[in-house]
């Protein structure tokens, strides 16, 4: 949600001028996404929230949401590891199993 603030000022002698101010509130909801996301592929429809999780979380990096998005990232590779869908699409699910 953005507000807007407009204010007068004059510049020394000329006619007054407007100059508008926009307050912007910072939001942290690509990095919550990307947490919750990355909680629930720990548990269940990991083939679907892993990357969810990781999108979300590189894009709350990208607007400086470093703690939300890092634990969604961490929980994705949880998730992933986790994930016998997931490993078996890289052709690891033997490699899992066998520890």
């Amino acid at each position: 949600m953005s507000e807007t603030q407009e204010t007068t000022q004059p510049l020394s002698g000329q006619a007054t001028a407007q100059q508008t101010i926009i307050i912007q509130n910072a939001s942290s909801a690509m990095g919550i996404a990307s947490f919750i996301f990355g909680l629930i592929s720990i548990f269940m429809f990991s083939i679907l929230f892993v990357p969810l999780s990781l999108l979300f979380g590189v894009i709350g990096i990208i607007k400086k949401q470093f703690i939300w998005s890092s634990l969604g990232i961490v929980f994705a590779i949880i998730g992933f590891m986790t994930s016998p869908v997931l490993l078996g699409m890289l052709g690891m699910a033997s490699a899992a199993s066998a520890s």
